[in-house]
């Protein structure tokens, strides 16, 4: 890992043992318990650039290491830290000391409290992801890795000139979730926008949508050319460290409500009453329906429902969305 990241232009400051209590897990957990471990990394690189490097320095690594198949890195971001564990939702906080002071604060966090059903739980299997936690199945899994796949070497963007290199982007041998957070991760990394990848991955129901606006059809319309639905059922959180967003598929079969405090809290989860709040504090709720999405920016205090992200998503010079050019291109083999 040091040399994947010193190959890149970064600095190593150090290494941290992440203080851990493992009396609350149980015997599998205990019996496949790895060393848990966080680097610190230092740069003169401005944030993009960091975040590139940061993204091709670990793919490096995991290639390098992929023999290793207890070796996984649950982040290496300067924006999102993901913490995975075995063990009771309640028990995060004990288990990882860390998550219990107060003095580390966010933000943002997602969660995810899920007993495995169609696989064999892992450590590195948990989650949130480096960006998503996902609720539900991709039933359409297998196509999405094997486009993926056809498709990688007409991936092309100025950010990552050597892809070929960091090959495969998305895993085949992992849960369907972390597939779909392998592509999110890369459209990101290659510079798309945060909304459009996502509404590339999973969009609304648009075909027969008569009454959708022309310029809003317009860009479905492109991106569908680009790549085919991520289809659920499924409901999905995720950040990059500054958007918190949370969308459903257009099956729309997940659970998804919110629920907005005077106290300035934002919570969306499957059910209401997952945190604590008197109802006369409730200024506002309702639920994310199909093919529909919540956004909040931490950065302009801006709550994004769908109509407000379909208007930055058919106007991409509006700044304010942080809509950027994509110079990640791609094309139909």
């Amino acid at each position: 890992m040091d040399q994947a990241l010193k190959d890149q232009g970064l600095g190593v400051a150090g290494w941290r043992v992440v203080p851990t209590d493992d009396a609350c897990l149980g015997t599998i957990a205990k019996d496949t318990l790895p060393q848990i471990e966080q680097v610190f990394v230092t740069t003169d690189k401005s944030q993009r650039e960091f975040a590139v490097s940061l993204y091709v320095a670990r793919r490096k690594a995991e290639i390098a290491l992929s023999a290793d198949e207890d070796f996984y890195i649950c982040s290496l971001s300067d924006k999102v830290i993901s913490y995975k564990g075995l063990m009771m939702p309640v028990d995060l906080p004990v288990f990882y000391t860390d998550l219990g002071d107060p003095e580390l604060a966010t933000a943002i966090c997602t969660y995810h409290q899920r007993f495995s059903t169609n696989t064999a739980p892992r450590w590195p299997l948990a989650q949130p992801f480096r960006l998503l936690a996902h609720n539900g199945e991709i039933n359409t899994i297998e196509g999405n890795r094997n486009w993926a796949r056809a498709r990688s070497d007409k991936f092309a963007t100025e950010l990552l000139p050597n892809i070929s290199e960091l090959q495969p982007i998305v895993n085949t041998t992992g849960s369907d979730s972390s597939s779909m957070d392998n592509m999110l991760e890369f459209l990101l990394i290659g510079g798309m926008n945060l909304y459009r990848a996502a509404r590339m991955i999973v969009p609304p129901a648009w075909q027969n949508l008569d009454t959708m606006d022309a310029e809003l059809r317009a860009f479905y319309d492109y991106n569908s050319m680009h790549m085919e639905p991520w289809d659920g059922p499924a409901g999905m959180v995720l950040t990059d460290g500054r958007f918190a967003v949370c969308m459903l598929d257009r099956n729309g079969l997940r659970p998804s409500r919110w629920v907005m405090t005077k106290d300035g809290f934002i919570c969306t989860a499957s059910e209401i009453g997952v945190f604590d709040y008197q109802p006369e504090d409730v200024v506002a709720q309702g639920r994310v329906g199909p093919g529909q999405i919540l956004s909040i920016d931490t950065e302009t205090g801006e709550v994004l429902h769908t109509a407000d992200v379909d208007d930055r998503l058919k106007k991409p010079s509006r700044t304010s969305s942080g809509c950027v050019s994509i110079p990640c291109r791609w094309n139909r083999p």
